[in-house]
């Protein structure tokens, strides 16, 4: 009787440690190196804990807009695609320097700023990116 007792308490002994060291442990080591991300991508973006929820429970609205525009791009690529496969080079030309006016004539003077010298590059020798941005811009005026 007393080595069933002896018995029974080493395996209960080794079903508590087995659980201690084979389940807590790793999930606790988890947690750190997760602990140990959320600190270092704070660290980084220079924000702080209030700022880092908010920008948490944004994400959602974030992701949605990134794939709105991911789409919208795609779009205008499949399009330009579709005109060149006609075999209508000047109208793709077109039709891309529309979407180039388009941004340029919003955002000159608060956009990425490589990108628009880029697209000032192009226009200086392009006649379609050139006539595009000069309609545009004089539009608004």
């Amino acid at each position: 009787m007393k080595r069933l007792f002896a018995y029974g308490g080493c395996v209960m002994i080794g079903i508590a440690a087995g659980w201690f060291f084979g389940y807590t442990r790793p999930v606790a080591r988890q947690q750190r190196e997760l602990l140990a991300q959320y600190e270092n991508a704070k660290e980084i973006l220079h924000m702080m804990d209030a700022q880092m929820t908010n920008t948490a429970s944004e994400l959602p609205d974030l992701l949605t807009a990134m794939k709105r525009n991911d789409r919208d791009v795609a779009m205008v690529g499949l399009r330009g695609i579709e005109i060149l496969d006609r075999g209508d080079v000047a109208g793709a030309k077109k039709y891309l320097a529309y979407w180039i006016g388009s941004y340029y004539r919003v955002y000159h003077t608060a956009g990425d700023t490589n990108l628009i010298a880029r697209i000032e590059r192009a226009a200086s020798t392009n006649a379609v990116i050139a006539a595009e941005i000069m309609k545009k811009t004089a539009s608004w005026k």
